[in-house]
Parts: C-alpha cells; structure tokens; sequence
C-alpha cells in the first residue's frame, strides 16, 4: 500500500509541474568566449508545447520554434538572420540552466545558458 501512495504522489508531482509562462532573463557564455551575452524570453507553457520569442533584449526578439516541455526538459529553436540557436535546458524552481548550440554556415559554437524567471 505504502509503494502504491508513494507511486501516486510522484505521479501527481510530475503532473503538476511548473508552468514556464512568463518573462525570464539571464545570460549565455560561448566556450572560451570572455563576456557574457544578455538573453530574455517571454515564454507560454500550454502543456508539452513551448511557444514565444527570445533574444538578447525587449526590443530585439525572435520567435521560439519547436518548443517542448518534457518533466524538467525544455528544447526549442530560435532563427536570426543565419544564426539557428538550438536550446537543451532543464528547469529546476525558478532556475533554468543547460547548452545552447549555436550553427551558422561556417560555424559552430556551444555555450552554458543560465536564466531566472522576473514575472
């Protein structure tokens, strides 16, 4: 009975996961870059599905594509001009950590992503 409850309890923990909506912000440093660069996003949870825009300030914003949310995972895609960001993150309270890859034409780079939510 006890394994039964214990089942239950961790089944509705997950159910009941944080929403990611809304504002965050924090930064990313490309391996062996020397300076951090400002991101934001303005995220809407609507289930496994991520959606919103992200970039390096209010004024400068790109759409999120193919955004899902799997328990603590998040990934999504965001376009600017020839760079594709590919996100690999995990959420943890009201923390967002993980690598974000970086692709262009003639480059590639990763970096570590850190993100806390203001709203």
């Amino acid at each position: 009975m006890k394994k039964i409850i214990a089942i239950i309890l961790l089944l509705a923990g997950n159910a009941m996961a944080a929403d990611l909506s809304g504002t965050w912000t924090g930064q990313f440093k490309v391996a062996g870059g020397d300076k951090d660069v400002p991101q934001l996003f303005v995220f809407q949870q609507s289930g496994d599905k991520l959606t919103g825009s992200g970039g390096p300030n209010a004024g400068e914003q790109y759409p999120i594509e193919n955004g899902k949310v799997n328990g603590n995972r998040i990934t999504f895609e965001i376009t600017t001009g020839e760079w594709k960001f590919n996100y690999d993150l995990r959420t943890t309270d009201e923390k967002i950590t993980g690598t974000l890859e970086l692709n262009s034409v003639n480059d590639k780079r990763t970096a570590t992503v850190s993100l806390n939510k203001i709203k």
